[in-house]
């Protein structure tokens, strides 16, 4: 006879079918017999335990952490489905390979592969196979990961590269995306401030990371306003470098560092070196650092190309007859009472002469301040300043004999041209406006790196090293553009490396 059963007896039997499936999983029998053992990976890597598998056996998995994520994936035989035991033989996690599961307690594991979800059907056959344990527990990320753990860096007088990593960074959330630099996140940060001078150069170096991208914010750490990006203007390969001269001394700098693409994240250099306040000592592109003339038979040739930069310290624009865009500087002692500069030659000028060219100049005693910068320029000789091609004379009176003075040349409206003045000899007169240059020491070389920001007629760098700070010899040459007013970068590898100082 049939009997068909109510629709509720059906509904009823179904919901115990499934209780019992999920109960009879909760009490996989233990296997009784070991074969095969290993160590638990750390975060980030794996293992692969092998193991020969027969009626009953297991796995013995040591060391695993409370905490960390796995992933144990079972490979070969006709056992599918895993289940995991904890350090009392208590199966604590079950399913289809590959299984992941996070350890709620820390010790011994064992592991056992199964035909079945129930189970109660093991792999009939002799066969070694294996299993691939994977930590795959987040590593940290580094303790500068955000804006208010950022590493303080100090500036210093030269650049000395500290090495940090990004590797595991994240993206700082609610701060400003960079527009520059490939930027996909995992950045890092430092602060600095910026030092009395008011201005700092932050320049990065290569490690694993071989392209870098660095942006600059003001603010505080939860609430950053973005200033600068930068790509590659490290003369250190595809690297970033940007210089702060536009915030107050005093002022915090947030520093973001990343690896374009976040593809090829971990160790990179960074330095933050503080520019003088009176300019550049390389050149006599500033007040402060002018070349030296000597009274004497012959002449000096120099010129008013964007070689020069605009220097106006202290009062020297009210007291100079025209406006100052590309002016260079030469220190003289007075040896009488009256000094003249006869300009004998003004020529590959730039300007349309009807529009105002050539080139105007005049004579100052200056007066340096606390900190060495000139602060106070007195005027002491006519102006010249013809405004086209006419030669004249600079004419300085009276003068202390025995005293110091500066003679001032400029570009009438930013002209450039080439200029001699005869009876005088010039030294320190550079045709290279050095911006950068870096020296790093590596494991098969000596980097040298340098950037240049405008060269004039340079034909060549002549690399000269000592290993005792006085006898130096020629190591090499390095080829320069000739005539540029662009950034230009060189670098040069010494092979002869040495323990102790090298010059």
């Amino acid at each position: 006879m049939t009997r068909i059963l109510p629709t509720t007896h059906i509904f009823t039997l179904l919901f115990a079918f499934i209780f019992v499936s999920s109960a009879s999983i909760s009490q996989c029998p233990f296997p009784f017999i070991g074969f095969g053992a290993g160590t638990a990976p750390s975060p980030g890597n794996s293992v692969v335990i092998e193991t020969c598998n027969f009626v009953g056996e297991h796995e013995v998995v040591n060391g695993v952490v409370a905490g960390d994520q796995y992933t144990v994936t079972y490979s070969g035989g006709a056992g599918v489905y895993l289940v995991i035991y904890d350090a009392t033989q208590t199966p604590v996690f079950w399913g289809p390979s590959p299984l992941a599961f996070t350890a709620q307690s820390s010790g011994t594991f064992y592991a056992a592969s199964f035909l079945d979800p129930f189970c109660s059907n093991f792999d009939p056959t002799f066969s070694c196979n294996s299993s691939l344990w994977s930590n795959v527990t987040p590593l940290p990320p580094p303790v500068n990961d955000l804006p208010c753990n950022a590493i303080t860096l100090t500036p210093a007088a030269t650049c000395s590269y500290a090495t940090y990593t990004n590797d595991n960074a994240t993206a700082a959330p609610g701060v400003p995306v960079p527009d520059c630099a490939g930027y996909l996140g995992g950045d890092v940060w430092f602060t600095t401030t910026v030092p009395a001078s008011g201005i700092i150069l932050i320049d990065t170096q290569i490690g694993v990371i071989l392209d870098g991208g660095m942006a600059v914010y003001t603010g505080t750490c939860g609430s950053l306003t973005l200033v600068e990006c930068d790509d590659d203007d490290s003369p250190n390969g595809a690297m970033p470098q940007i210089q702060v001269n536009s915030q107050p001394p005093g002022t915090q700098i947030w520093i973001r560092m990343w690896e374009v693409g976040n593809n090829n994240n971990e160790t990179f250099g960074i330095c933050v070196t503080e520019i003088a306040s009176c300019g550049t000592p390389l050149t006599n592109d500033y007040c402060e650092s002018p070349a030296q003339l000597t009274q004497g038979p012959g002449n000096f040739s120099s010129t008013t190309s964007a070689i020069y930069t605009a220097d106006s310290p202290g009062n020297l624009t009210a007291s100079f007859c025209g406006s100052i865009e590309n002016n260079s500087w030469y220190q003289f002692t007075a040896l009488s009472t009256t000094e003249t500069f006869n300009f004998t030659s003004v020529t590959n000028c730039v300007n349309d002469p009807n529009n105002g060219a050539g080139v105007q100049a005049a004579v100052y005693q200056v007066f340096p301040d606390a900190s060495g910068c000139c602060s106070a320029l007195n005027l002491v000789s006519n102006c010249y300043s013809p405004g086209d091609f006419t030669l004249g004379t600079v004419t300085a009176t009276p003068l202390t004999i025995g005293g110091q003075y500066i003679l001032m040349v400029d570009g009438f409206s930013g002209d450039a041209c080439d200029f001699t003045i005869a009876n005088w000899v010039a030294t320190g007169v550079l045709p290279v406006e050095l911006s950068h240059f870096h020296g790093v020491s590596l494991t098969e070389y000596n980097a040298l790196r340098w950037e240049t920001s405008s060269e004039l007629d340079n034909d060549y760098f002549n690399i000269l090293r000592s290993f005792d700070g006085e006898d130096f010899e020629s190591i090499g040459e390095v080829d320069g553009v000739g005539f540029s007013q662009e950034v230009n970068h060189y670098q040069f590898n010494d092979g002869d490396v040495r323990s102790g100082k090298v010059y």
